[in-house]
């Protein structure tokens, strides 16, 4: 359009004849034809840079959007983490504090049981020995190998005890002994006997016994 209108000006000049007025007008309509062109290029370029802005708006709105999701997804998560940290701090307590009443329920239940043990031995000293030991008889007649096994091991403890009553291992027998049930625990009157010959009932070091603190028996 440049070089259009420049030549058709130098072509036409000032010459006023009839041909060069329609020259001029020519020229004047590609002067106008130009500006008009300019004006869209014009606008086409301030449109392309509005909607260049925009879509920069857009993109900067979306990365905002993008780090505050970011940034509630991490505050949610933490937030979860919290929770999950409470709640199994909840069920730990929870089960300590149901470890405790088991543990406060068995031992009561211990207690119970060794009250109602001493309690069924009303009869203490050599006449309550006999008690118990007849109780055996009567439980063990037609097994007389186990009431023989289970008067030896019962003479021994007591032999050892008389024959060194300052040794505290012979006045003290584990309640969970192996051959201590085996020979006399298990039997009716078994345990009862310790109790009437004035063993009482004791934690040792941890360890559940029968233990007489009296050694003359």
């Amino acid at each position: 359009y440049k070089a259009l209108e420049l030549g058709l000006s130098e072509a036409v000049g000032e010459d006023t004849t009839s041909d060069n007025i329609n020259q001029s007008t020519l020229v004047a309509n590609v002067r106008q034809h130009v500006q008009r062109k300019e004006q869209q290029l014009n606008e086409q370029r301030q449109a392309l840079q509005a909607q260049e802005q925009m879509e920069l708006e857009r993109i900067k709105n979306e990365n905002e959007l993008a780090q505050k999701q970011q940034i509630e997804q991490r505050l949610l998560e933490e937030q979860r983490k919290r929770e999950e940290e409470m709640e199994l701090a909840r069920r730990a307590e929870e089960a300590r504090r149901r470890r405790v009443e088991e543990a406060e329920l068995a031992l009561a239940a211990e207690r119970e049981a060794d009250a109602a043990l001493l309690a069924s031995v009303p009869t203490k000293g050599p006449e309550g020995v006999r008690e118990q030991i007849e109780k055996m008889r009567q439980a063990l007649k037609d097994d007389r190998a186990a009431f023989d096994a289970a008067l030896s091991s019962l003479y021994t403890l007591f032999d050892q005890i008389n024959r060194r009553p300052e040794e505290v291992s012979f006045r003290r027998v584990r309640r969970d002994h192996a051959k201590f049930n085996e020979d006399i625990g298990r039997h009716a009157g078994g345990k009862e006997v310790l109790i009437a010959a004035g063993f009482g009932l004791e934690t040792l070091d941890g360890v559940k016994c029968f233990f007489s603190r009296e050694p003359n028996i």
